[in-house]
Parts: C-alpha cells; sequence; structure tokens
C-alpha cells in the first residue's frame, strides 16, 4: 500500500499547490482513492469490540449508506453544493422560459463586456436550430450581425446584456448595433 499512498500524496500536493482548484483537477488520483478507501474498510473488517466482531458490521453500513446518500441525492437531482456551476445562473433559463411562451420565434443577441466571465457562458442551443422556437448568438460586428439578421428575418429579435444586467431583455435595433470594425492603415 505504500505506492497507492505515495501517488495519492503526489497528486493531492500537485492539487491543492494551485491558487485555484476544482474538483475536477483530482480526476486523475480518484482510482488511487477508492483503493485506499476499500482498503481501510477491508482492514476495518477486522475491528473487534471484544469478541464481537464489530468492524463487519460497520463496514456494511459505510457501503450502505454510501449506496443511499448516492441513490437520495441522484433521485432529486441534488447537486454537489460545494461546486460553484451546480446552480448556475437561472436568469438565461427564465428568459428563454418566457419567450417559449410568446408566440412566433426569436433570436436573442448576447453582447458581453470585454472583462465577461468564460465560464458564463449564454450562447448555446439545440440541434435543430434552423426549427428552434429561441435562438441565441453572440453579438458580433454590423457586417456579421446583418447577416445573420437577414439569414433569420422571420424572427423577433432581442438583446440582452448579462454583465451588466441579465435579467433584462429588449427589443434589438440596428441603432444598437456596434460599430464596424475599422481596420488598421496602411
Amino acid at each position: 500500500m505504500r505506492f497507492p499512498i505515495v501517488v495519492a500524496a503526489i497528486g493531492l500536493v500537485g492539487v491543492f499547490v494551485v491558487i485555484w482548484s476544482a474538483a475536477h483537477y483530482a480526476a486523475p488520483i480518484t482510482c488511487v482513492l477508492y483503493l485506499l478507501v476499500v482498503q481501510a474498510i477491508r482492514h476495518l473488517r477486522f475491528m473487534r469490540i471484544g469478541a464481537r466482531p464489530f468492524g463487519r458490521a460497520l463496514s456494511r453500513a459505510i457501503v450502505l449508506a454510501l449506496i443511499l446518500d448516492t441513490g437520495v441525492h441522484t433521485s432529486r437531482g441534488i447537486c454537489d453544493p460545494l461546486f460553484w456551476t451546480c446552480e448556475g445562473d437561472p436568469s438565461r433559463s427564465a428568459i428563454a422560459t418566457k419567450l417559449n411562451h410568446t408566440p412566433g420565434k426569436h433570436l436573442i443577441l448576447v453582447r458581453y463586456t470585454e472583462d465577461h466571465n468564460i465560464h458564463d457562458d449564454w450562447v448555446y442551443n439545440g440541434a435543430e436550430i434552423d426549427n428552434a422556437k429561441v435562438l441565441w448568438a453572440r453579438e458580433l460586428d454590423a457586417e456579421q450581425n446583418a447577416r445573420l439578421l437577414d439569414y433569420f428575418k422571420d424572427r423577433k429579435v432581442w438583446l440582452v446584456t448579462p454583465d451588466s444586467d441579465n435579467t433584462y431583455l429588449e427589443p434589438y435595433t440596428t441603432a444598437d448595433a456596434p460599430l464596424p470594425a475599422t481596420s488598421p492603415p496602411n
């Protein structure tokens, strides 16, 4: 068991030496951690209090508690409360739900600021983009926006700015469009 303990120690040092850590950083040592837990439960089985083999009952209770806990959390759809992305921002979902109950098809242009958090992406769609009732797209320069609006001319176009007010939805007008990108002088 020395080798798995050394591997787990080196892996955990690597996980905790970084400034910002997330649970998936420890994924490479998951098998080693499971091996150590199984070995600990195996040794627990031989624990005795007096003449009674107390360890067998305790090891079985631990395994059953883990199975029960996982089953309850899975059936309730409970996410890991320590992981920040579990709940997510409900604003995008609220806007999508609102527009799904509004007649017609909709195109939402998302305007991000320069310092936008790349982990908070609002632009993703289903597989049937042309037939989707609500479609999300990034706002780009005026020329590319015009091409997009021309392709989806049968849709009501909206603007959302998640970095300033992620609950506000307004009709998009070409006056709101960004200025065309200028090329550098030759």
